[in-house]
C-alpha cells in the first residue's frame, strides 16, 4: 500500500513540473483567425503554435504583413497573453471561448486613445 501512495505522489509531483506548453493545454498546429487594427478592416491572419525550448511558441502570420514572432506567450486559466512588436510594443489579451477560440483585446501604449484593435484565434480541426 505505501508504494502505491508513493507511486501516486510522485505522479501528482511529475503533473505539476510537466513542461509548459503541455500544461498549458493550446493545442499545437495551424490555427487562423482575424485582427482588427485600432481604426481599419479586419485582417486574416494565421498562428504557428507550437514550443519552443519546452515553452509555448506562438508565431502569427499574414499574407501582406508576413511572420510576426509573439513574445512572452503564456496560457493561465483561459486567459492567453503575450506581446509582439511591429513598431510599437502590444500587448495582448485573450479570453477562451467556449468553442475553444480565443478572443480579445490587444493595444499599444496609447491603449483606449486609439491604440487597441483586437484579435481572434480560432484552433485547427482535430
Amino acid at each position: 500500500m505505501k508504494s502505491l501512495t508513493a507511486a501516486a505522489g510522485l505522479l501528482a509531483l511529475g503533473a505539476m513540473f510537466a513542461s509548459p506548453a503541455h500544461a498549458q493545454d493550446l493545442q499545437p498546429g495551424l490555427w487562423t483567425g482575424e485582427m482588427v487594427p485600432p481604426g481599419g478592416d479586419p485582417l486574416p491572419v494565421m498562428f504557428d503554435v507550437g514550443e519552443r525550448d519546452g515553452a509555448l511558441r506562438i508565431v502569427m502570420m499574414n499574407a501582406d504583413l508576413g511572420p510576426m514572432d509573439l513574445t512572452d506567450e503564456v496560457l493561465e486559466g483561459d486567459e492567453l497573453k503575450f506581446w509582439w512588436n511591429p513598431g510599437v510594443r502590444v500587448d495582448c489579451s485573450l479570453m477562451r471561448q467556449d468553442d475553444g477560440s480565443f478572443e480579445g483585446v490587444c493595444a499599444d501604449d496609447r491603449g483606449a486613445a486609439g491604440g487597441q484593435g483586437r484579435l481572434t484565434m480560432v484552433p485547427p480541426e482535430a
